[in-house]
């Protein structure tokens, strides 16, 4: 392994294009600090974000799809870097919000912004840091005007111009419809789209384009956000109902406000008796917790993010074997497997 200068491992001196891209995720937390430095209003607010960060999907989305053209005109890594970044941010204050919409006290184990510094702030700071987020990627954007002359023109392709679709999954998702099959799985659908899939978009799009990916390249890769946002989505419904000590925030909050996922879905449809409980607010959350995971419907929805996750990978074989490619795959392998 050698590095480049900004202490950034390659895979071999023979092949420089080959980046692990998992090595970059550090260089990624030192951008964000950099580049909420000056901010120093909001600075204890963003201490404790970035004090105990994510897994950073969604940076290693935009680094991977930075790489999976090579030899195509690209931006500089550390430009990559900073949009990788950026879109963590845009990520970290979606979070913010929706612990307000939520009520929730922890996330990922330590206390959320709004039980640390109060509601009022924290929906100021998530404001904040996702205009910062905007202004960084304008900056790279406009450092870089021939790599990005072609935001825009590749039809079904997201960009910053559906960034609304992020406050509109988390608006539809408090107005579910009735209890019929059909209607409950494409609102879900529109729900993980929306909250989950725009910002894998976002990443697989602004990361594609920094690396010079082409235009059905870069469908390919919405196709990818797309299937991937579903199995996450499901997975992280399957986790809040089993709980447990990596969880990071309290078990059971969907089900305590009737939000039907799709593992709730699954068992409401297979259970006539599981619409009357559904339905009657005097059973709790643990109640329905357990006759839910006695129906055995985490086990199907397991099954179908399983189904989501393969298709996610048939979505990236259009691209040539690369270390990238392969970071790709197995993010969406940890999806289905956390």
């Amino acid at each position: 392994m050698v590095a480049d200068a900004m202490g950034l491992e390659w895979a071999s001196p023979a092949k420089p294009d080959a980046i692990v891209v998992s090595a970059q995720l550090g260089a990624v937390q030192a951008a964000m600090n950099r580049i909420l430095e000056p901010h120093s209003t909001f600075r204890s607010i963003y201490d404790h974000v970035l004090s105990i960060p994510g897994k950073r999907v969604r940076a290693g989305m935009v680094l991977a799809c930075a790489q999976l053209a090579p030899g195509a005109d690209a931006v500089p890594l550390r430009d990559a870097v900073d949009i990788a970044a950026a879109i963590e941010m845009l990520h970290e204050s979606s979070l913010i919000h929706d612990d307000i919409c939520d009520g929730s006290l922890l996330r990922r184990d330590n206390n959320s912004v709004a039980a640390a510094f109060g509601v009022r702030v924290a929906a100021c700071a998530g404001f904040h840091l996702a205009g910062t987020a905007l202004r960084e990627v304008a900056r790279v954007l406009d450092a870089n005007p021939s790599v990005f002359a072609r935001i825009g023109r590749a039809a079904g392709v997201t960009y910053l111009d559906r960034l609304s679709e992020l406050s509109y999954g988390q608006l539809i998702e408090t107005l579910p419809p009735d209890l019929e099959d059909g209607a409950l799985r494409r609102h879900y659908r529109a729900v993980a789209g929306a909250k989950t899939g725009t910002l894998f978009r976002l990443a697989c799009a602004y990361g594609g384009t920094a690396g010079g990916v082409d235009d059905d390249g870069l469908r390919s890769l919405m196709n990818y956000a797309d299937h991937l946002a579903l199995a996450f989505q499901i997975m992280d419904d399957v986790r809040d109902i089993e709980g447990g000590p990596n969880l990071g925030k309290d078990a059971c909050g969907d089900l305590e406000r009737r939000v039907p996922t799709w593992p709730v879905i699954d068992w409401l449809c297979t259970d006539a008796e599981a619409r009357k409980m559904w339905l009657d607010e005097s059973v709790s959350g643990r109640d329905l917790q357990a006759a839910l995971t006695h129906s055995g419907a985490l086990g199907s929805a397991r099954e179908f993010a399983e189904s989501a996750r393969r298709q996610a990978c048939i979505a990236t074989e259009c691209f040539v074997d690369s270390p990238a490619r392969e970071h790709l795959r197995t993010l969406a392998r940890r999806v289905v497997l956390r």
